[in-house]
Parts: structure tokens; sequence; C-alpha cells
């Protein structure tokens, strides 16, 4: 069962791809050849990698670009699209299409399909720049036309200690070495002198100085100026190698742009917002100099925004070459100084290229697809293409330019809206089989579960076998047919439409699944009969109502955290609607509403990112080191053992002086940091070596059930402090309140008379309990139903309370500085990961106690669990975007996720919980010791 439950979740997670991440690239497009007059006979590309269009328009450190911008060129701000990152970014420019949503799986760094560009349109290309960005556009290449320099930006030479402008530096090196051995070659000069080309420059200087050093900084702003003082020279190198021809357009734009903090790939509009200048042969001039009031002194009239893919066909126009087969861009033909013949003939081109892109995407589904299935796009059928074509041909042949651009814009639309139909043409079939499959999975699982408690009788059983024997046979084996004719039915129309072969498993498991679900069909009816005798239809629907709602509620909070607060509040007032609410204190009731409603003030707070608070880190380990100081005062003295209080009063002092200590390094480093002065390594070294006692000290704890949870959560939140810059602290002490409140109410309601709580072992230490508590429900219940979804509802808030995935964006140095500040990415990436696991971890112990004070079966508690998460999984599964910033895109493919794999994730975190709360570090070393002096 567990390894067919791995494979419908894998199942469940690869659809999505199948369902929103397929490639867009349409594969043997034929290019259209344009025919109006090119504009230039050369184009200089040059892509300021990380250059965000505030920094740009709203400061004067490029003012040779802003110079040209409102002189004798235009400008304006190229909107980019998913995700803000460098080779998405390129792609859009240069191939004139949006990522390729299926190149997430190789995190944005490749593209996992060959596509057309402007390079290879040209009679001859020279790119400088990254080898992981100009290899892009020489994969698939089939002649030797493109000329590719790259280098290494990871290589020590061009380490970021030294200087960012080196990385720049470099490329502008190279491209005057091009020009200065074209007076010697012979053999370059003539190609250089070839029309239809295009000298692309990718500067990685500003992205590299913006991540390491912040946007406004110096070294950054002493960056963008060397890059503009640079891109004069260039130009005037340029210029003079063609004696001036006029014949050479310069672009001069960016990929992405950049965060105050030196992040991107989300969709804030310092990252989506990238500016682009364009001068030189083919441009359209404008008179004017009023300024535009959304930017520093820069001339309205110049101005014009375009998207980024725009970039693609209009470099093609410059050229007159064809458009990308793959582009999806519409040619801004206000930028260009045509006459009206050739700009009407121009954007013709492009509506002929976006038009045949869309017919070969229609083949490609109707050659497969089966007539009586098949559904076309109604606005553009093969007939309507054939009379568009007839039509525009006509009107290019009579001249009529005016009405042919109106056409080709119209056509442009049409063949878009159409790429988007067909690309998506199988998207709804897959979301249904998707979501009927998840639904018979959770049925699937509440029949394991009701099966282990409806326990049916052997009377039932000769009674059922008497009665209806024959009629349930018949009905089994009418449910069988039905099921194995539509298998049959699913197989041929998967084969028959040359469906990908992941496409039979998504089809044929709902089937699979629902045939199981039928087929236990008497169970259900035998438990309602049992449900009858024993409790109110009522009452059982109610919880079912809460425990649906609250899963929408959770499901919700992956994208508003605020959602987090209506199941925290069903909680809180959980207590006073149960019947048992008298076996609880008035005092404990009040705690575990104020628990809650502190939890639920966590999701309204903004997510932990660049704002630094550190006196709310100091107030938190305050406020712990309060806790044990009480706990060790009152409660630990209540049970005897002296050598046992001995030891473990010396463990709580240990761990509450490292406490201390971290506090200390904590205020230091901070007020270090943020006076600019150098950062203690001596601080930094002291706190590895606290990490690894954190780690080994809750061991050294007694099995004790109060005594290990103080032990471990108090290693858990001086490890989180250490990490923390804000509320985060806080929200992890609030956390463990309530889910401590929680096994205290959970053991109140067992209501066991003179047993307490401090009686507790993990493990098997106490025999005489064992016996005492051997009357306790193993069976499955309607609390343990209570009991998974209070800890699924901790496994979301400690994933979000503090918005712990959605501010990976926002991830400071700061956040590591008592560990390292050298720039590490697995060091650092390492902390963040065990930073995240931390509430986990309290959560994960928390239960582990519930779960041996309750003596819940743990297997069903997964289950439930696993009904939890399917019950989210179908709501984000609808949720899932393919549009949009890369923060979107990213955060739904990770709910997704994270849903999918949430049942595995727990039974990892349970084994740590139970490694922390019922391993001996002692015993171990003993062990290990005896083992050892064996093999000696």
């Amino acid at each position: 069962m567990f390894l067919l439950g791995i494979f419908i979740h894998l199942s469940f997670l690869f659809s999505i791809f199948d369902i929103y991440f397929k490639s867009p690239v349409v594969k043997n497009v034929l290019p259209y050849e344009p025919h109006h007059e090119p504009l230039s006979n050369r184009l200089i590309l040059i892509v300021v990698d990380g250059l965000r269009a505030e920094t740009f328009l709203n400061r004067t450190f490029m003012p040779y670009l802003r110079t040209i911008a409102n002189s004798y060129g235009r400008w304006g701000i190229s909107n980019t699209r998913v995700p803000t990152e460098s080779r998405p970014g390129h792609v859009a420019i240069i191939a004139g299409f949006y990522e390729d949503p299926s190149a997430v799986a190789k995190g944005w760094k490749e593209n996992p399909v060959d596509f057309d560009s402007v390079f290879n349109r040209t009679t001859y290309t020279w790119c400088w720049g990254t080898y992981d960005i100009v290899d892009i556009f020489t994969k698939g290449t089939i002649d030797d036309h493109i000329f590719v320099n790259k280098f290494d930006p990871y290589d020590q030479s061009f380490s970021a200690d030294k200087n960012t402008t080196l990385l720049d530096q470099w490329v502008f090196s190279n491209v005057i070495q091009l020009f200065e051995k074209a007076q010697i070659d012979v053999d370059i000069q003539k190609k250089l002198q070839n029309n239809k080309i295009i000298l692309f420059l990718h500067l990685l200087g500003t992205d590299t100085a913006g991540h390491t050093h912040k946007p406004k900084t110096p070294n950054y702003i002493t960056t963008i100026k060397y890059v503009d003082e640079n891109i004069k020279r260039i130009e005037n190198i340029i210029r003079d190698f063609y004696n001036d021809d006029g014949k050479t357009t310069f672009l001069v734009t960016s990929d992405h742009g950049m965060t105050d903090w030196g992040s991107h790939g989300t969709g804030d509009d310092h990252e989506t917002q990238t500016p682009y200048v364009l001068w030189g042969a083919g441009v359209q001039q404008v008179v004017g100099l009023n300024m535009d009031t959304k930017t520093k002194n820069m001339s309205l009239e110049h101005r014009f925004d375009i998207q980024q893919a725009d970039l693609a066909p209009l470099m093609s126009t410059f050229l007159s070459i064809p458009v990308p087969v793959n582009s999806i861009g519409k040619l801004p033909v206000d930028l260009l100084n045509m006459t009206i013949p050739n700009k009407a003939k121009a954007v013709y081109s492009n509506s002929r290229q976006l038009l045949s892109q869309y017919n070969k995407k229609r083949l490609d589904i109707e050659e497969n697809a089966l007539r009586v299935l098949y559904k076309p796009y109604k606005l553009l059928t093969p007939e309507k293409v054939e009379e568009i074509t007839a039509f525009t041909e006509k009107l290019l042949e009579e001249e009529q330019y005016e009405q042919l651009i109106l056409i080709s814009e119209e056509i442009m639309n049409l063949s878009l809206s159409g790429l988007m139909y067909y690309h998506n043409y199988y998207q709804h079939p897959l979301l249904f089989a998707t979501t009927l499959s998840f639904l018979g999975w959770i049925v699937c699982l509440l029949n394991i579960l009701l099966e282990q408690k409806v326990h049916i009788h052997e009377d039932n059983l000769d009674m059922k076998k008497r009665g209806s024997c024959n009629m349930n046979y018949k009905l089994n084996n009418c449910i069988k047919s039905v099921s194995t004719f539509m298998n049959i039915l699913t197989v041929y129309l998967v084969y028959a439409q040359n469906l990908p072969f992941q496409y039979y498993i998504y089809f044929i498991m709902p089937i699979l699944l629902w045939t199981k679900v039928l087929l236990s069909f008497k169970l259900w009816v035998y438990t309602l009969r049992l449900l009858q005798n024993s409790r109110s239809i009522l009452e059982i629907m109610a919880e079912i109502t809460c425990y649906v709602l609250g899963c929408l509620a959770m499901g919700l909070s992956f994208t508003y955290r605020w959602m987090l607060s209506f199941p925290l509040l069903g909680m809180g007032l959980w207590p006073y609607f149960s019947s048992s609410r008298y076996k609880l204190s008035k005092l404990l009731l009040v705690f575990w509403t104020m628990g809650c409603m502190l939890l639920s003030i966590f999701s309204f707070i903004p997510v932990v990112g660049k704002d630094v608070f550190i006196e709310l880190v100091l107030t938190a380990g305050i406020v712990w080191l309060l806790v044990m100081t009480t706990y060790s005062w009152y409660i630990q003295p209540l049970y005897n053992g002296s050598g046992v209080y001995q030891k473990e009063t010396l463990i709580k002092i240990i761990q509450a002086v490292i406490l201390a200590t971290s506090l200390f390094i904590i205020n230091i480093q901070a007020r270090k940091f943020d006076s600019g002065a150098p950062l203690s390594i001596f601080f930094q070294n002291l706190c590895w070596i606290f990490l690894a006692i954190l780690m080994l000290s809750p061991l050294t704890y007694s099995k004790r059930l109060d005594n290990r949870l103080l032990g471990t959560h108090t290693s858990i939140v001086n490890f989180y402090l250490l990490l923390s810059v804000s509320h985060e602290g806080l929200f992890i002490i609030a956390l463990i309140f309530n889910t401590t409140c929680w096994m205290i109410i959970e053991f109140r309601l067992l209501n066991l008379g003179h047993v307490k709580i401090t009686d507790y072992f993990f493990g098997k230490d106490n025999e005489e309990l064992e016996k005492k508590l051997s009357s306790i429900e193993r069976d499955i219940s309607s609390n343990d139903f209570r009991r998974a979804f209070f800890f699924i509802l901790y496994i979301i808030l400690a994933f979000f309370g503090t918005g712990n995935i959605a501010s990976l964006n926002s991830f400071e140095v700061r956040w590591v500085i008592c560990f390292t500040t050298s720039f590490q990415p697995f060091v650092i990436t390492g902390l963040i990961l065990l930073k995240t696991l931390a509430p986990f971890l309290c959560v994960g112990c928390t239960f582990r106690a519930v779960q041996h004070i309750t003596k819940a079966p743990a297997d069903y508690l997964n289950i439930i669990v696993l009904i939890y998460s399917n019950l989210m999984g179908v709501q984000l599964l609808y949720n899932v975007k393919n549009t949009g910033s890369w923060l979107e895109i990213g955060t739904s493919i990770s709910q997704f996720v994270i849903v999918q794999v949430i049942t595995l994730f727990i039974v990892i975190i349970n084994q740590i919980s139970k490694t922390w709360t019922e391993g001996d570090l002692f015993s171990f070393t003993v062990k290990m010791f005896k083992n050892r002096k064996k093999n000696v």
C-alpha cells in the first residue's frame, strides 16, 4: 500500500507539468521571408544584465545613454514576464517568446527544446559574454555563422571581491580586439562588411554588483558608470570602422531588473520593468522635450513602452530578416522610420510568421485528434486561414497598405489566441481525470480506515453471505465488466491520438481507483448502519464539514496567509463546544484560546524579509530563558530521583548559558553589521560549536516526557534565534506554547485519575504506567481525526507562519551573519533549510508526545493526514500558475509539491523527532564503545 501511495502521488506530482507546463515551442514551423527594405545593415545588441528601469530613469549614473534617449534616440520600458531570470529574459529578447514553462524542471538554466532566434537568421553574428547565456543561442546551430567568445563568471579571475567591472571589461576588450584584428585580417573585415549582421554584448557586471553589493551602493554605481562610458567608446569604434555610414542600429536593454536587496525572479516592478534605448539607422525621430513626470528629466515624447518579446521582431525588421518562428512578439512600428508601404510589409511579415506558427500547431493537433472528439478553434478555421491569406495577399498586390496594417494586426491577435487554445487543448480533460483520481484516492484511503474500524463480526458476515452473496457477486461482476470496457476504450483513445505514454496513467488511474471504491460499496452501507446505531448523522456531517472547510482554508492560506486565522479560530473555540470540556480547567482553556489567537496574529504580520528588528529576537530569547527558569524552579522538583535531577539541572544550566551567550553574539554581530565594522570570526566559530552541542544536548536528558520536550525545544529555539532577524523568534515560542497546551488538553481529556503528565516517559521505561493505560482506545476514533487535523495545521503554520517559503526571494545575508559572512551557497542554503526545518521539529516532537499519551495508531493517523493533504491537493491543482512572476509560478508549484510529499515529509519529521525524543546519547556511546572493544 505504501508503494502504491508513492506511485499515485508521483503521478499527481508530474501531472501538473503535462497540464500546465508544456513547451510553447512549435517545431518545424516554416519561416516567412520578409519583403520590406532593410533599415540598417547591422545591429549592435547590448544587454546590461540586471539593470532595472528605475535605476536608469530616476538616477543620473548613465549620462551618455540618457542623453541619447532624450535627443536622437528612443527609450521606454520593456516589460518582462515569467520568471525574471537571466536565461528567460535573453530568450524573450532574442527569440521572441517568453519562458518555456517546461524549463522549470531545469531551474530556468537551460531550455529543454531547441528554438529559433534572431541570430539564426543573420548572415553573421558575434557574441561576447558568459557561457551560460551565449551558448543558449548556438545550440542546434547547423553552420558556423555564429561566433562565440565566452567566459566563466565563476572563475577566480573574475571574482566579485576583486572588481565587478572586470566582467564587463573582458567583453568590451574582446569587442575592441575584433575590430583591431579586422584592420589586418581580410577575412574578418569581409565578414564585418556584410549586411544583416548582429553584434551581441552580454554585460554581467551590473547583475553581479547588484547581488554582491546591492543596488544603490558605490560598487554598483561604479559598475553602471563604467558600462555607460564604454558603450560610448564601443559606439565610436564601430562608427569609425564603418566610416559612420549611417547603416548601424544600436539597442541597449536589460534581461531583468533587481530589487533593492539584490534579488530577482519575482513580479516586483523593479524586476519586471527594464529600460531600453534605441538609436541609429531606421529609428523614428520625434520632436519635443516635455519631461516625463514618472522619471527624472526624461523626454515624454521619446518614450514608447513595449513588451520584452517585441524586441525580436523589432530587430528582425531593422535587418529585414525572418522573425524567429516561435516568436510571439508584435512589431512596435511607431519606433521605425519607414515609409507606409514598408511599414505595411513589415507588419504583414510579422502576422504571417504568427499565422504560420498557429497553423502548424493546429495541424499537429488535427493530425492525431479523432474526428468525433475534435473541437477546432472556431475563430480561425482552415477555411478562414486560406481566406485571410488570399485577402491579405490581394491587399498587398493592390497596395492598400493602411487596410493591410489593420488586418495584419487582427491576424496577429487571432493567431496568438489560437496558439493558446491549441497549446492547452488537452488541459481540461487532464484536469478532469486528475481530479477524479484525487477524489477516488481519498475515498480509497477512507476505506482503509473503515476496514480498521468496522470489525465486521462473523455473524454479520454469515448473514451477508446468506442474504446477499449472490446479489453482491453479480454487482461486483458488473462493476468489473464496466471497468474493463472503460479501460480498453481509454487505452484506444490515448493510442489513437498518439498521446504521450504518461497519459495512459492519467486517464486509467481514475477508472481503477473508482472501481476499487465501488467494489467496497457494501462496506459503506454497513458503516452507515453502525453510525445510525451509535452517533447522530448530523453530528458526523458537522464534523466532516468543519474538516473540509478547514482544509480549504489551509489550501487558501498557501496564497493568503491570513486564511490560517480561520482554522486557528476554530481550534481556539473547539473545547467550548466539546462535551468533554468539563475535564479542562478554566486556566488551561484561557491559555489555549490565547495561544490560538496569538498564532493567528502572525498570519497577518508581513513575511520575514529585508526588515530587521533584532530587539524582537532578543526579546524572544529572554522569554525562553524565563520559561526555562520557571520550569526548573516550580515543575522539575515535583518528581524525585536526585541523580537524574542533578544531571538535568546541570544540562539546563549549560543550555541557558549557551542561549544567553547566543543572545549576546546576536546583538554584537548585528551592531557591527549595521555600523559596517568587520564581524567577529571568533563568535562565528563559537556559533558552529554551539550548533553541534545543541544537536546533541536533547539526547542527554532522561526520557521523562516533559523534560525531554523542554530540552529539544530549547535547542531548537537557540539555533532558530541565531538565524533570526525579526519576529520569527517570537513566532516559534508562540508555536511551542500552543502545541504544549494541545498536548496537555489531550492528556486531560483522557481523564486518567491520579496519573500525571510527568509520569510519562518516551519509549517503554514505565511498565506500571503502561498497565494503567491499557484501557485507552487503540482503534481509530473521531478524536484521531481531530488530532491529525491539528497536526497538519501546525505543519502548514510552521511553513507559512512567518512566510518562510514566500520570503525566500527576500533573502538577506544578515540572516546567517552569526555563522558566516562569505558567499558560500551550500553553507548558506543548508543553514536556511535547517532554520525552515526547526518549527517542524517542534511540532513533530510534541505530536510524538501526543501519540504516546493517547496511544493513537500512528499508521492510521498518517492516513488521515494523507486524506487532508489530498483535499488540499484537489484545491491547489486548480491554483497552479504558468503565467505571472517567477514567485507566483514557483510558489504555486511549491504549494502543490508540498501537499503531495507531505506524508513522506511527515515520516521524515517523525523519524527525526523519534531520535530526539527517544534517543539516549549515553547508551549509544556505551554501545558504540562495546562494539569497538569487541572488534578490537
